[in-house]
């Protein structure tokens, strides 16, 4: 289901230009040439635009590795293993902000501030966690 998705950091935008040189040779015929803002794209002949096209779909295929994920286990069930680490953390920050507030005695706006406080910081360690093991879910562009 999630094969077909990669990670792109935007390295990898097409620049397609009409090629004045080629286009002379051909005989008045637009010759289209691309081009990628990674800089790194090797030449290629001018020719149609869906030439161009490919020729840029097939450089950004040589630039996409395979996710560093277990070969064992499969995308669904890494994606599901992340949820589920994801709702740990804000579950443990959640129980942890009322453990304080149990603890401190705090009543009212202090202990509303506190629950708060509890879920906002398992938000942020969920979306640590999916930023630092995002390389092992899915694939990534160089």
């Amino acid at each position: 289901m999630l094969d077909r998705f990669a990670i792109d950091d935007g390295l990898h935008l097409p620049r397609i230009v009409i090629s004045e040189d080629a286009s002379a040779a051909a005989g008045g015929d637009a010759r289209f040439r691309a081009d990628c803002s990674c800089g790194r794209m090797p030449p290629h002949p001018a020719g149609t635009r869906d030439q161009a096209l490919a020729a840029h779909i097939a450089h950004v295929s040589t630039r996409t590795g395979p996710s560093k994920g277990p070969e064992w286990l499969p995308l669904d069930a890494r994606v599901i293993l992340l949820l589920l680490g994801c709702m740990a953390l804000w579950a443990g920050s959640y129980t942890g902000s009322l453990a304080l507030t149990d603890a401190m005695h705090l009543t009212g706006v202090g202990a509303a501030g506190i629950r708060i406080g509890g879920v906002l910081t398992g938000f942020a360690a969920a979306g640590c966690l999916m930023v630092a093991v995002r390389h092992y879910i899915a694939p990534t562009r160089a």
